[in-house]
């Protein structure tokens, strides 16, 4: 899913009523924090736990006052540097409320959620924790 259909999708849904759409977009950097240069990040998941525990952090978000909708995509698979692995879009009633949640939705998604991430930097590769 695309961030422009994920944007496209709310502003018809929340139109009138939302007066923020506040997103945060992840991509792959093309170095590692040792500074190797990164070919591609692989992504795994264990899908069902994944998809229970990113639509629990999501309506758990929705219950927040002022917060109208949490929208959360995270790709799986082959990732090259530039490329984006992960959206977070929230509609809010105003703009306050939604930059208030979201390093909270951050931080829950990178300790909760079963998705796991290798740098590949050529034959070789590490799975990073985080």
């Amino acid at each position: 899913m695309s961030l422009e259909l994920i944007l496209r999708r709310m502003r018809r849904r929340w139109k009138g009523k939302a007066g923020a759409f506040t997103c945060f977009v992840g991509a792959v950097r093309g170095k590692s924090e040792e500074g190797r240069g990164v070919r591609h990040l692989h992504y795994e998941c264990a899908e069902e736990e994944a998809l229970r525990s990113l639509r629990e952090i999501a309506e758990e978000g929705e219950r927040e006052e002022g917060i109208l909708e949490v929208s959360i995509h995270h790709v799986i698979g082959d990732l090259r540097p530039g490329e984006e692995a992960l959206y977070v879009v929230i509609a809010s009633r105003h703009r306050k409320e939604a930059f208030s949640l979201l390093p909270r939705l951050m931080d829950r998604l990178k300790s909760e959620v079963p998705i796991w991430k290798k740098e590949v930097y050529g034959r070789t590769g590490k799975w990073v924790e985080g």
